[in-house]
Order: structure tokens, then sequence, then C-alpha cells
């Protein structure tokens, strides 16, 4: 199979996933002192920095998952991220290898945890929640469900549950408290910045996920369903503004699931979208978004 990007060229990209672990902490405790000093003007901060932040761990979990760079500790790395994005490591490494062999499917565990929701009332209310919390909703209906589903149960350990939910405990009620010890500022002050800044990361973590994969159910092999994965196009200032966001996931997403061994996000135009792709707008998007609650 013909290689599109090269070793060196991936070894180079090791840097980040040691800046990120670094960047987000200092945010999460400088933030509260910033909440403190401009009050709601933050929030501007807490999107295109924390937000911005917040969806490059995503990123990188998932590249992690994936071992792309060959020079980085991936799987410490893995568990590192999936605590700071404030989920369990095992959920996301049980569940990410379906993803990619029943895509756009109601079988797909990561996008769909608890399968198909019937038309009504329910698929709309249900729809609008993952729209509005995000990787909020979708990790925290793996947590509930993977236990006891009949696909994961036995390789799912509450161990692993407990001591995420310490280590997330600690990471964030640690940094919390340091802010407000060391910047004076309110217990409320640290507690809204620092859980603002967690919501709207997971947000947009899921819109590009929405924009890949959102209300689209395909029935086909996986092949047919590999080629339905949506890729946004980049010409707008808003759609260049939204890649910018989630790190230009979702530009070349069908290459993620046809080419799957190549690292492909990283290296925008390097490798020929396959015959069938399907590129949206944004606009094209808020019909999506709109089509999951009408």
């Amino acid at each position: 199979m013909e290689r599109y990007i090269s070793d060196e060229e991936l070894r180079r990209q090791a840097w980040k996933y040691w800046v990120v672990v670094l960047a987000w902490p200092v945010y999460l405790f400088c933030i509260p002192a910033v909440f403190d000093a401009f009050g709601w003007w933050a929030v501007l901060l807490m999107v295109w920095s924390g937000a911005w932040l917040y969806t490059w761990i995503g990123c990188l979990m998932h590249e992690c998952w994936h071992k792309y760079v060959p020079n980085v500790p991936n799987e410490g790395l893995y568990k590192v991220y999936s605590w700071m994005l404030g989920t369990d490591p095992q959920n996301y490494r049980l569940v990410h290898g379906f993803h990619h062999s029943k895509v756009n499917s109601w079988e797909d565990t990561e996008f769909h945890p608890v399968g198909e929701v019937r038309e009504g009332w329910r698929r709309r209310m249900y729809n609008a929640a993952e729209i509005l919390l995000g990787v909020i909703w979708t990790f925290g209906l793996l947590t509930a469900v993977l236990g006891f589903h009949e696909r994961y149960r036995e390789k799912w350990r509450l161990r692993s549950l407990l001591v995420s939910l310490a280590a997330v405990t600690v990471f964030y009620g640690g940094i919390g408290t340091a802010a407000v010890f060391v910047w004076g500022v309110a217990v409320w002050q640290a507690v809204v910045a620092i859980g603002l800044s967690f919501w709207l990361g997971a947000f947009w973590v899921h819109q590009d996920q929405l924009v890949q994969h959102g209300g689209l159910i395909v029935e086909g092999d996986v092949k047919e369903r590999n080629i339905r994965s949506r890729n946004l196009r980049r010409e707008t200032v808003w759609e260049k503004a939204f890649l910018f966001m989630v790190h230009g996931d979702c530009r070349e997403h069908v290459l993620h699931h046809t080419n799957v061994r190549e690292h492909s996000r990283v290296f925008a135009d390097r490798m020929p979208l396959p015959e069938g792709a399907v590129v949206i707008t944004l606009g094209d998007y808020g019909r999506v978004l709109w089509g999951m609650v009408r």
C-alpha cells in the first residue's frame, strides 16, 4: 500500500503530545483569575483557548489509541488524556475498534451507547442532550452501560472506573483548590470558570464528531458506510474558524475510515479523497442538527 506520510514526519509530531499535557492544567489554573478580573468577558478566552485545548486533547487521545506517532509513550499518554477529558480510559479502548467496523450504524457503541433510540420525542430529547452536552453525554452513557453490555462486559473492569473517578477528582479538584488559594478567588468562581471551560470543550469535541457522523445511519457493508462519513468544506471564514477549533479533524475525516493506517488529520491535502466522498458546508451541518431535533 502506498505511503503518504513518512515515519520521520510522524516523529516530528511528538512535541505536541507533551505541550498539551502542560498547557491544559496551566490554563485551568489561570482561568479562575481571568474570570475574577474580567467577569463574563473571560468566556471569550474559554472558547478560543480552553475549548481549543480540550479538543486538541481529544484528537491526541484518539491518535494515541491508534499509535500513529511512534516516539511517544502512547499507552501512558492515552490514560492521562482520558482523565483530562473526564473519562475512564477503558471506555474508548473498548469501543473505538467497533466504531471503525460498525461506523454509521446503530451498532456503533461509541456514537450510540444505548443503541437505537426510536423516532419520536425520546429521540428528539436524546439528540438535544447529545448536541448541548457533547461528550459529557456520550462519555457518561458509556460509563453507565458498558459494564452491562453483552459485547463489552467481560472486559469491563470496575477498578478502572474507580481509579478514573479518583484521578479526575484529584486533577480538577486539585487545580481548582490551588487556584482558590493562590489567586484568592472565590470557590464559585473557580468552579464556574473550570466547569464552563470543561463543558465548552466537551461541546466542541462532539460538534466535530457530529459533522462526521451525526444523524447518519447507512444500510450497507463497511465500505459503503465508511464512504458516507462526512467532511467539512474549508472555504468561508466560519468554516475555517470551525476547523481551527477542532484542529482540522473533520476536514478530511473520510480518510480516517478508508485509509485508517495513515495519520491524515495533520497532513491535510496530502491524500486524495476517495471517489464519492461527501463534503458539506457549515449550512449543511446546521441542517443535520435541525434534522436531529425536529
